[in-house]
């Protein structure tokens, strides 16, 4: 039944009514009810009935109207389950930003919840809302670490899934192949057999030189997957034109220069041999910005060689690294001249360039603002598998102390 004939047929049920019946009429935007008599009722003019049933009439077809009376009580429910949820987005919001690890491994061990579209969303308009500077920029961090774990998580899934797929194909293929060998050995001739025992023998000789070339095949030889292009999408967007007002590919070579990893050169070198002239312009950039650092390097290191002594070039590369001037040119180049050294045969420098590089990279690690950063990279260093079980059985191992009366720690 349609709300019109539901009005129509209320009317005529109050207008029929013997007896007292119950009319309503809307003063001042609210609904009041009276009781009139039949007399009353039908002496009334079809006006006034009409003004009456209007009121009825706009209530039902209103959004607020409810058989049941429960919209009222639905909208506060909604808006306590909103709160509520606001409430305990608020809580770990904060277990995020007050938590002494680093946000991303907390991310991480909660990813269905800080990776959740409705927590995203929620903290996304949190940040658009907010009006302290400060609190704008953490939050704004905060929400792109989100996002970056994120995307980084789904490509390592992709990642997964296309060597599992890889693998699969390539064990089908493996077996087709050897169903093919079965099916041509069963018409082969005794002298097709003896050809066949030849090249099994020399099959051995082939697979080691095969395993041998590989081995020689350098980083920037290996393909690009497609993963690795979407990993620096979001790098490529904001390194590549169009730039903001004073911007140009030196400045950005300048600015973006720790982030332009070996992968992410060859990803631009990649667009710029496709025809892309702006990643051409960046990668030219980036020769110009890494030929300067090599040189300042350069300079670094003379004067380091000049102290003459080994202690004092110590001294010199401590200093340098508590001012920040020890960087990765300075590292690599140190690398190179003991590389060049050791090609020569001159074992002495070679040694000291390594003892050097050492002490560099020590002092750098020092520098680093998180103690699993200062780790990693000392198990990057580290070849022997032996020394590298010793660093991670010291690194994990408690530090027992005991604080005397004096004030002083005793370990």
């Amino acid at each position: 039944m349609r709300l019109s004939s539901f009005s129509l047929a209320l009317s005529v049920v109050l207008s029929s009514a013997v007896g007292t019946s119950l009319a309503f009429t809307f003063i001042g935007g609210k609904k009041t009810a009276h009781h009139v008599t039949t007399s009353s009722a039908s002496s009334s003019s079809a006006s006034t009935r009409t003004t009456r049933l209007f009121g009825i009439l706009d209530e039902i077809e209103g959004d607020s109207y409810d058989l049941l009376g429960n919209s009222g009580a639905n909208d506060a429910k909604e808006k306590n389950q909103q709160r509520d949820l606001s409430d305990a987005y608020e809580i770990f919001l904060g277990e995020l930003v007050f938590s002494p690890n680093d946000p991303r491994v907390d991310i991480v061990e909660n990813f269905d919840l800080a990776c959740d579209p409705q927590f995203t969303d929620w903290l996304n308009k949190k940040v658009e809302s907010s009006t302290d500077p400060e609190e704008k920029a953490a939050l704004r961090d905060l929400y792109g670490m989100i996002l970056d774990v994120k995307k980084k998580v789904e490509i390592n899934a992709m990642a997964e899934e296309r060597a599992a797929k890889e693998k699969e194909e390539a064990e089908a293929k493996r077996i087709a192949a050897i169903d093919a060998e079965v099916e041509a050995g069963k018409a082969m001739s005794n002298t097709d057999v003896l050809r066949k025992a030849q090249a099994i023998d020399s099959a051995g000789v082939e697979t080691e030189i095969q395993a041998q070339a590989e081995e020689k095949k350098t980083f920037f030889d290996t393909e690009l997957t497609p993963e690795i292009r979407l990993s620096y999408e979001d790098l490529l967007k904001e390194v590549l034109p169009p730039y903001k007002p004073g911007d140009t590919a030196d400045s950005i070579a300048f600015a973006y220069y720790d982030k332009f990893d070996a992968q992410f050169v060859k990803v631009l070198t990649e667009r710029s041999n496709n025809g892309d002239s702006d990643a051409q312009d960046l990668v030219e950039a980036l020769a110009v910005e890494q030929s300067k650092r090599i040189a300042a390097a350069t300079e670094t290191l003379k004067s380091v060689l000049a102290m003459g002594e080994p202690m004092r070039m110590e001294g010199a590369i401590v200093k340098l690294a508590r001012e920040g001037k020890v960087d990765e040119p300075f590292l690599l180049l140190l690398e190179a001249n003991a590389n060049q050294a050791e090609a020569a045969g001159a074992q002495g420098p070679a040694q000291l360039m390594r003892k050097l590089g050492q002490r560099a990279m020590a002092e750098k690690d020092k520098q680093s603002s998180s103690k699993e950063i200062k780790l990693l990279r000392q198990l990057l260093r580290e070849d022997d598998s032996t020394a590298r079980e010793l660093i991670l059985e010291e690194a994990f191992t408690p530090k027992e102390a005991l604080i005397v009366s004096s004030g002083a720690c005793v370990v």
